[in-house]
């Protein structure tokens, strides 16, 4: 891991969807399908959001997108300082708060009405990393509780997008490599 750089398996930003602040959910998503229609294989599950000139602001995840479509987490995310995360816990909040418990019209409607901006995540220090630092040093970030996806930088410049998922293809891959196939 200390061999790859983040450079050698990030996806540059100009092949990552991107959308602009005023767009809304169900624009999220349609540019997920288009990526997905027109470059096949995996679709890309977050997009980057970019201002008018086309510089990095920030990124929806499908964790934000989750959220936004359920208003009533931000209830549950005030009301949870210093929680532990149990299965009763979960079952009362689902229970008081009435999580995803509108009808699926509903849930249509907002994803045509709630921005990008409401929805987006704007990265801590910690979510970027750089294109000449090494997967491992990605790795711990991913493992340690980085909002996903990591967003990659040369200089002050955003290059690209590293996901958790092509790290562990690079993992996958070279656990694979240590034993001929076929044979344990």
């Amino acid at each position: 891991m200390r061999d790859t750089l983040v450079k050698d398996v990030m996806i540059p930003i100009a092949d990552y969807v991107t959308v602009k602040k005023e767009h809304n959910l169900t624009d999220v998503l349609l540019a997920f399908e288009k990526k997905r229609q027109t470059h096949g294989g995996h679709a890309h599950r977050d997009a980057i959001v970019v201002d008018e000139g086309g510089r990095f602001v920030g990124k929806v995840t499908i964790i934000d997108i989750f959220r936004s479509l359920e208003p009533n987490y931000r209830k549950v995310r005030r009301e949870q300082k210093g929680y532990t995360l149990t299965d009763g816990f979960v079952k009362e909040a689902i229970k008081e708060f009435k999580l995803w418990m509108e009808p699926a019209e509903d849930i249509c409607q907002r994803g045509s009405k709630v921005t990008v901006a409401e929805a987006m995540h704007v990265p801590e220090k910690s979510e970027y990393i750089k294109e000449d630092d090494n997967l491992e040093k990605a790795l711990n970030y991913y493992v340690m509780g980085v909002h996903q996806p990591l967003i990659v930088k040369k200089g002050e410049d955003v290059t690209g997008v590293l996901r958790f998922g092509d790290i562990f293809e690079i993992v996958r891959e070279r656990l694979l490599s240590c034993y001929p196939v076929g044979k344990k």
